[in-house]
């Protein structure tokens, strides 16, 4: 089981470029876990127990009020890592996660990663870096929600998605995907049938496949002129 675990880490978006004797050491403290669609991971306000990162499968991370009415936070696709702000600073979880579709995950158990980094203290710096990269992130999609027009907002964010998912597929609904810009479907309908006719995507039942990237990119940029 370690060696399996092993060759996932080599594959990892977070611990890829570890040293392999460091790589073999977060194997020996990690374990699978198993589940299925829908199940519910933590839920937000859940102290953390562990690091998660997705073998297969994928996890989406959202909040939801009182009245049913959700956000989108992410998805998490195959070789990369979630969970990582609690884990490190002890705090409830922001978000509720669950799986999508038949997900497998490792799991690093968090008093265990406390010890790794405790004797790795250099490996901070990396986990900082991850953070900061991820808090730009949230800056620039708060900037984008108040700048520009849905139609490139969307295109950005297709894109974003794209970036993570090696195949090429936003696996999520058009429901899902407004969720995580907080507008309507019905908002982006016609943006995703009009690049759809364009061939840039092709919309199917729960998923989105783009096509063109380069097309919505060149969208993008010929928008900011």
């Amino acid at each position: 089981m370690a060696a399996s675990i092993l060759e996932q880490l080599d594959k990892s978006g977070l611990f890829g470029d570890f040293p392999q004797d460091v790589k073999q050491q977060l194997a020996d403290i990690s374990s699978t876990q198993a589940c299925t669609d829908g199940q519910v991971l933590y839920q937000n306000g859940d102290m953390p127990d562990a690091l998660y990162g997705v073998l297969t499968g994928g996890v989406k991370m959202v909040a939801e009020d009182a009245n049913g009415k959700y956000f989108l936070y992410g998805l998490v696709q195959p070789g990369w890592w979630f969970g990582e702000i609690s884990a490190i600073d002890g705090q409830p979880r922001g978000q509720t996660t669950m799986a999508i579709g038949g997900t497998q995950l490792l799991k690093i158990p968090r008093n265990e990663l406390l010890i790794f980094l405790d004797k790795n203290p250099q490996l901070y710096r990396h986990f900082l870096n991850i953070l900061c990269r991820r808090l730009r992130q949230a800056g620039q999609i708060l900037e984008d929600g108040a700048f520009l027009p849905l139609s490139k907002r969307l295109a950005k964010q297709l894109l974003r998605i794209h970036k993570t998912n090696h195949q090429h597929q936003a696996k999520l609904s058009q429901e899902e995907l407004a969720a995580s810009m907080g507008v309507t479907r019905q908002s982006i309908y016609r943006v995703l049938k009009d690049w759809q006719l364009k061939k840039w995507i092709l919309v199917k039942y729960g998923n989105i496949e783009i096509l063109q990237p380069e097309s919505l990119q060149t969208f993008i940029e010929l928008s900011e002129q």
